[in-house]
């Protein structure tokens, strides 16, 4: 067997089913008066430094990458040494925040780590602790906040040290030389990576990982970003040099790949519930109450969070342009995709940047991906992206390096703290029409906006829609503004912020402000389901009359309980969006138009607007993530005929099912409306059915169908190729599709791994043929 072949039966036969310990529950740095009378920013250091020294550490007989995350998970939860004092914590959870808050998702400056190293990152931080003491004044605070960076980063220069040694001791163990020789060359690198800048692509690859496994292992879940671009200069030097063969170049790649993907448990029984709190669930706290916490430990392996388990938001994105604007793909772009495509990763996520100049050979790969199933690369479409971006008041050539965040939320890397918040549109349409009170649970838990007997047309209801969504915006947006720099105060990202652009000049953590952008997205959640909604009240209630809103409110408060009739009507009469019908497609973008509208004049309001100064930027996406399902199960019965608890569509997609005529007539409808503002993030999730997808011809059609996406001006769009009988078949007979992936939204997961609920869900989806 090759190098590869070893490793992929590693992981589907022995990694994946091998139950992961959880480390640090009862860890605490808090052992001393000294410790305890240290800012909290170093307490945080410190604690770094303890778990990188300490935390389980193991090498795998077939890697050539070295290291090992410890466990958390988006899912799950995460563990951490305490650092924080009682009074500490209680003053967090005022705020709505614990230690275990975190920046999370953002890819860091890894291009800076590999060209000057930890030394030089060092180097950086001494050069402003000098230049700040020789002020009258110094600011203690700045220089505490230097000194945590200081202890974390030398903290990854441990763990490197600690795989070192490991790697000498069983090179003095090992029997075949050849694996010996690999583990000598492997400990040399250790020594000098990241410490040291890298000189060679295996360097680069190990440097990278050792930071990035110490980022995660500290909680902070931050995405890849560009691994072609920043990695490219020592892959092509080696290469040209003859350093390396282009065959060892793919071990080195693939062993890089698999280290993603090492975490993934696919037995539910290896999953642990406890490590998440309440305040935890809402990931990026921030004083939000209990309508926005959208996870629910309740039934969690049913709904949102079993999808969850195997997440880490570690996103991969290539191709695109460069900051000049030339095409950026290169041989590591189809290498990365080739390697990732063998493995069957469901980690990282996989995506992929075109636009009006990338290579046909880019477009034919991915369609050859895609419509086997995996459910990735997402396409991403730069034009309108950059567009956006540079709108938004980013610079073109920092646009045009832009990246991705740990599900698909566009960003600048190493630039940026982003954030993000739900507007539940189906949700506040149910609150509308019963007056605040939530219909699923029976509680009062939104304003009333109005007697819904008393609109008498339908611009009187959609003016009081508007209302409400006014009020949700305002409300979210006063609790960002208030708490945006609370979470320094108890969970500081000093590792991150390191290397983060602007933090160590001006002596700021991320989470203060010292991101060169802090971007706030307000996404529209629940679009297609809140659309069908309104055209059917639209169309039954108050253009036709063939229904009253009290019968309607009647149906929907009983979950149409002897009323099938009336819910056939409400599916079957009333135009749905995602099939070009100009009635759907033009309330839908009548409805982005407004939210977008509310959105800016919320941003134009001067608390939001002295901060634009600093980079504070704010702007709208359409999304559900993979958290479709929990969304749906928050809301009653739905005027489009949905069931109560019901899922709703995923992200910026047609209602579940109701895509009736085809693949094009979706983007029309998606592309109808003016969707540039929605630059930062909204996909298209579709499905394809690969019983006609065989050979050439089936992959020219989905390239044709990326191209027709592309071309049309659609933003961002995710394609599973599967079918209805493949998913049934291993829902009966799952050993037979260990590697079958689908797409749940901002991820992918094996489908075997998934829950009952959510196999049904993915089963229920149109399959369009192409």
């Amino acid at each position: 067997m090759t190098r590869m072949e070893k490793i992929k039966e590693r992981l589907f036969k022995k990694d994946y089913y091998t139950k992961i310990e959880w480390w640090g529950k009862d860890e605490t740095i808090l052992t001393s008066d000294e410790i305890k009378a240290e800012p909290l920013v170093v307490r945080k250091a410190l604690a770094i430094q303890h778990l990188l020294r300490h935390m389980p550490a193991e090498l795998k007989s077939d890697e050539l990458i070295v290291g090992k995350i410890n466990m958390l998970s988006v899912g799950y939860g995460r563990e951490f040494p305490q650092y924080a004092l009682p009074e500490e914590k209680e003053a967090g959870l005022k705020s709505g925040f614990t230690e275990k808050n975190v920046a999370a998702k953002h890819p860091a400056d890894y291009e800076k780590l590999l060209r000057v190293g930890i030394r030089g990152i060092k180097e950086e931080i001494y050069q402003a602790v000098e230049a700040e003491l020789q002020k009258d004044s110094p600011d203690q605070e700045k220089i505490n906040l230097w000194r945590a960076m200081i202890i974390s980063v030398d903290s990854v220069v441990d763990i490197a040290h600690r795989y070192a040694e490991m790697c000498l001791r069983q090179a003095n163990r090992e029997s075949d030389p050849a694996r010996a020789k690999e583990l000598l060359e492997m400990a040399r690198i250790c020594n000098k990576v990241p410490e040291y800048p890298a000189e060679s692509y295996h360097e680069a690859l190990q440097s990278f990982f050792f930071f990035f496994l110490s980022l995660h292992s500290c909680m902070e879940e931050v995405a890849v970003g560009r691994p072609d671009q920043y990695f490219y200069p020592y892959y092509k030097k080696d290469i040209e040099s003859g350093a390396i063969t282009v065959e060892q170049a793919e071990e080195l790649t693939g062993s890089w790949l698999v280290k993603f993907s090492e975490r993934v448990q696919m037995d539910s029984s290896h999953w642990e519930f406890d490590h998440m709190t309440a305040v935890d669930e809402n990931y990026d706290g921030g004083c939000l109450d209990e309508a926005d916490n959208v996870f629910s430990m309740e039934n969690a392996e049913e709904y949102n969070l079993g999808t969850s388990a195997n997440h880490w938001e570690q996103n991969v994105i290539l191709g695109g342009v460069k900051a000049d604007g030339s095409d950026a793909t290169n041989e590591l772009t189809y290498m990365i995709l080739k390697q990732w495509n063998y493995f069957e990763l469901v980690s990282p996520v996989m995506s992929v940047r075109f636009h009006k100049n990338s290579p046909k050979k880019l477009y034919e790969m991915c369609a050859r991906i895609l419509r086997t199933g995996s459910g990735e690369p997402t396409i991403y479409n730069d034009e309108p992206i950059i567009h956006g971006l540079v709108k938004s008041g980013i610079p073109l050539e920092e646009a045009r390096c832009y990246s991705n965040d740990g599900c698909w939320e566009v960003l600048i890397p190493g630039k940026t703290n982003y954030q993000y918040g739900h507007i539940q549109v189906l949700l506040l349409l149910e609150y509308l029409l019963n007056e605040g009170v939530s219909m699923a649970r029976g509680v009062k838990e939104a304003p009333s906006f109005g007697d819904p007997l008393q609109f008498k047309t339908f611009e009187d209801l959609y003016a009081a829609f508007l209302d409400s969504i006014r009020y949700d915006v305002d409300r979210i947006m006063n609790l960002r503004i208030s708490y945006w720099q609370e979470r320094y105060k108890i969970a500081p990202s000093v590792l991150f912020s390191a290397f983060l652009d602007n933090c160590i000049p001006q002596g700021l953590d991320i989470a203060n402000g010292g991101a060169k952008y802090s971007i706030y997205t307000f996404l529209l959640t629940g679009l297609a389901n809140c659309v069908d909604s309104l055209i059917a009240i639209k169309k039954f209630v108050y253009d036709e009359k063939t229904l009253t809103m009290e019968a309607l409110r009647k149906a929907l408060r009983t979950d149409f309980k002897g009323q099938e009739a009336l819910r056939q009507m409400l599916i079957n009469r009333a135009p749905k969006f995602g099939n070009d019908d100009p009635e759907a497609d033009e309330i839908a973008s009548r409805l982005m138009k407004d939210f977008e509208i509310i959105v800016n004049e919320r941003a134009a309001q001067p608390d939001v607007k002295e901060k634009a100064e600093n980079g504070f930027i704010v702007n709208v996406g359409c999304g559900t993530f993979e958290s479709y399902a929990n969304f749906g199960h928050r809301c009653g019965a739905s005027a489009d005929g949905r069931h109560s608890m019901e899922t709703v569509s995923s992200n910026y997609s047609p209602s579940v099912g109701l895509d009736l005529h085809g693949p094009t007539a979706v983007i029309k409808s998606i592309t109808h409306p003016d969707i540039m503002p929605y630059y930062s993030g909204g996909p298209l999730d579709m499905q394809i059915n690969s019983d006609e997808l065989a050979g050439e011809e089936g992959v020219k059609r989905v390239q044709s169908l990326i191209e027709s996406f592309i071309d049309l001006g659609g933003i961002m769009m995710t394609v599973t190729g599967t079918s209805t009988e493949m998913l049934r078949d291993a829902q009966e007979h799952p050993e037979k599709y260990p590697g079958l992936r689908v797409h749940l939204g901002g991820l992918s997961a094996y489908f075997i791994a998934l829950s009952r609920t959510q196999q049904e869900i993915i089963i229920n989806r149109t399959k369009h043929s192409i």
